[in-house]
């Protein structure tokens, strides 16, 4: 199930489909689990923590994050500027609400793992992979505990 026995979910899966997701697009995509909110909405936490790994500082402003509060049940998928723009909030909620459908049925990395892969065909389509490309950003998912 999971390398870490308090949070059911398999880093090593989901590292996996980060790099494959950053051979597909020049974009960057960060996973961040945590087990509890810190009083406050999820979305307002994903913006802090999006803001703390400073997402909003890649060249093409094109970094998504996932961001799971596993305990209460609570996660957000948020884009940059420069993705924002091609695929708006209806593409984030449903990639949201895909995720949770798979939570439910306690198939957490799957429910990931299917996430990064929706994330990486709408990113190949808006910034394909260059052959100069740089990794901006860490590709480890983050478990804060």
């Amino acid at each position: 199930m999971s390398l870490f026995s308090r949070i059911p979910f398999d880093k090593q899966l989901i590292e996996r489909a980060i790099v494959k997701l950053e051979q597909q697009t020049s974009a960057e995509l960060r996973v961040y689990i945590e087990r509890y909110l810190k009083n406050m909405p999820v979305l307002d936490r994903t913006l802090q923590v999006f803001d703390e790994l400073e997402m909003g500082k890649t060249q093409a402003r094109n970094a998504v994050l996932i961001y799971i509060a596993h305990k209460d049940r609570q996660c957000a998928v948020i884009g940059d500027i420069g993705i924002h723009q091609f695929v708006g909030n209806e593409f984030w909620q449903q990639t949201t609400d895909a995720m949770i459908a798979r939570f439910k049925q306690d198939n957490y990395t799957d429910g990931v793992v299917e996430a990064i892969q929706k994330i990486a065909k709408e990113l190949a389509a808006h910034y394909p992979n260059r052959p100069d490309d740089v990794n901006e950003l860490p590709n480890e998912v983050i478990i804060h505990e």
